[in-house]
């Protein structure tokens, strides 16, 4: 599926902040009658006075008709369609005070000399242009690629607000954070707010409650655009969006239009090999590109008010990433700690997570995150107990091929976290008489930090090694298959120039049985000597009924 440039993240939030967030053409449609602009709203693309909507009654203080369409339902030419002919005639030398659409006379916009003509001067003073790509988006029929769903919808961010935090007057600044669970305030131990809250106030399996989606671009064939996407399987020549529910819990707003002494508010979104921390990864471009081919990867929220939620987006197109993270994952794993198996085999019995980090926009450090986090922060951050990231692992677990006597494997990436041991623990509930977890470790790996025989530190509890499992996911793999309650403790490596290494979990049974599930979530916690749980990921078993 060929990109295209966002509508919503690379086109309308822009038109907010020319605009004059705050004011104008984003209040309420009552008197008195210079609140809402000329009858037209920018609060949404799906507000009645908005977009795709028509004139409120404001718009004849404005010399305007009330009902009046800021775009022609019935035409796709841009030239036709009166927001971009009048937005268009503002970069001209001499900008005209009016212009004529379709028989109906309409100010030019925005109006020199205002403060928000320089946003728009800056958006299209070099291509590719603000007003271009708006023209495009008109030619290719006008589709609304806003958030749809709760929690990302515009309806769902402005009736939810991050619960307040007990600030001072003279903490009045931005408390950004991207959150790891629904109802998120941003709230993490140890972050210096008081009362200070528990470590459990974010929950252990963040990865798995973290608000971060897959939506649908637009030109999938019988899916809405903005509509959240839960695919089956990541195909090639696929795309798909990642949104991220982000929040500001401070008392003030950030952004470059909020104020003058405001810092920029960015974030970045990454893809990485599925791993239960951390591992080789690429990031993803950012969707307020305005051309849907650049790579870079900084989204920057032009404004967010205090007290609020707001969303940000990533470009996923499965080629790409799939591409660049089997060549990082070369560069980066040397072959036998994958067990011998290529990278891009690796990959396909594999999936990819995301991470979402807020990486600047905050006036004052009122509440840095616990111990020693980086600001701003790494992928190695920990979302328990840093505000500022949020990991998401995009990780459907396949029954279709499951059976009696062959394994579904599901490889992913270990790496070192802080310093001392590392442990893994597996957490499922499924019936010990229908199904056999096994989890496959590359042989070089297993001698130098796990096995307890040779290696200094490693301990592996409740399973046992096999010789004659039914299958195996790499070469060079040493099988272990669970007897119990299982543990896997892995010696510090962190100083080693393989800090990465690959594992596979795998499960044996009958899908038919899962009916008797209490949970079908399959989880692997990964701790850290310092630093509790540090990620891990969570596979979820489609029930049969």
């Amino acid at each position: 599926m060929a990109s295209v440039a966002s509508f919503y993240f690379a086109m309308f939030k822009r038109f907010q902040a020319i605009c004059g967030t705050g004011s104008g053409h984003v209040n309420p449609d009552s008197a008195p009658a210079s609140t809402l602009y000329g009858g037209f709203s920018l609060y949404s693309t799906q507000d009645p006075q908005g977009i795709f909507g028509q004139l409120g009654t404001q718009a004849t203080t404005w010399n305007l008709t009330q009902g009046m369409r800021p775009l022609n339902p019935l035409s796709n030419d841009p030239t036709l369609n009166p927001l971009w002919v009048m937005l268009n005639a503002s970069l001209a030398a001499a900008p005209p005070m009016t212009v004529v659409v379709n028989g109906q006379t309409w100010p030019t916009m925005p109006p020199p000399p205002e403060d928000e003509f320089t946003i728009w001067l800056a958006a299209n003073a070099t291509a590719p242009r603000l007003i271009d790509a708006f023209g495009d988006w008109i030619t290719a029929g006008k589709v609304d690629d806003s958030p749809q769903d709760a929690p990302l919808s515009y309806a769902a961010l402005k009736q939810a607000k991050p619960a307040p935090w007990p600030l001072k007057n003279q903490e009045y600044t931005s408390v950004l954070f991207v959150a790891s669970m629904p109802g998120d305030d941003g709230r993490r131990h140890g972050d210096l707010s008081m009362p200070d809250p528990p470590v459990s106030h974010v929950p252990a399996n963040f990865w798995a409650t973290s608000q971060i989606f897959l939506t649908w671009p637009p030109g999938v064939p019988g899916q809405s655009a903005g509509k959240i996407a839960n695919p089956a399987s990541l195909k090639p020549k696929d795309e798909y969006w990642v949104v991220a529910l982000v929040g500001n819990a401070g008392g003030d707003s950030t952004g470059v239009t909020a104020n003058v002494n405001s810092p920029k508010c960015t974030l970045l979104g990454d893809a990485q090999c599925f791993n239960t921390f951390t591992s080789p990864g690429t990031p993803l471009p950012s969707l307020d590109n305005i051309d849907p081919a650049s790579t870079n990867p900084t989204y920057e929220a032009l404004y967010m008010a205090g007290g609020s939620y707001d969303v940000a987006g990533f470009r996923f197109n499965v080629d790409a990433v799939f591409s660049q993270l089997a060549t990082v994952l070369a560069a980066q794993v040397p072959p036998a700690m994958l067990g011998g198996l290529q990278p891009a085999d690796w990959l396909r019995d594999g999936h990819p997570c995301v991470k979402v980090r807020v990486m600047a926009g905050e006036q004052l450090d009122h509440f840095p995150p616990a111990g020693n986090a980086p600001q701003p922060p790494t992928l190695d951050s920990y979302p328990l107990v840093d505000r500022h990231i949020a990991q998401r692992n995009l990780a459907p677990f396949d029954v279709t091929e499951m059976g009696l006597k062959k394994i579904k494997w599901t490889n992913f990436i270990v790496a070192q976290a802080g310093k001392g041991w590392n442990e893994l623990v597996l957490q499922q509930a499924l019936p010990t008489d229908a199904f056999h977890f096994y989890f496959a470790i590359p042989r070089a790996a297993y001698e130098r930090w796990i096995d307890p025989r040779t290696s200094k530190g490693g301990v592996v509890r409740g399973l046992e090694v096999v010789a004659d499992a039914p299958s195996t996911p790499f070469p060079e793999a040493v099988i272990l298959r669970q007897t119990g309650a299982v543990l896997i403790r892995i010696a510090d490596h962190g100083h080693e120039k393989e800090r990465f290494f690959g594992m596979s979990i795998g499960i044996e049974g009958d899908p038919a049985q899962l009916r008797r599930a209490r949970d079908s979530a399959v989880s692997v916690v990964h701790a850290a000597q310092q630093g509790g749980v540090v990620g891990g990921f969570t596979l979820q078993v489609p029930i049969v009924r």
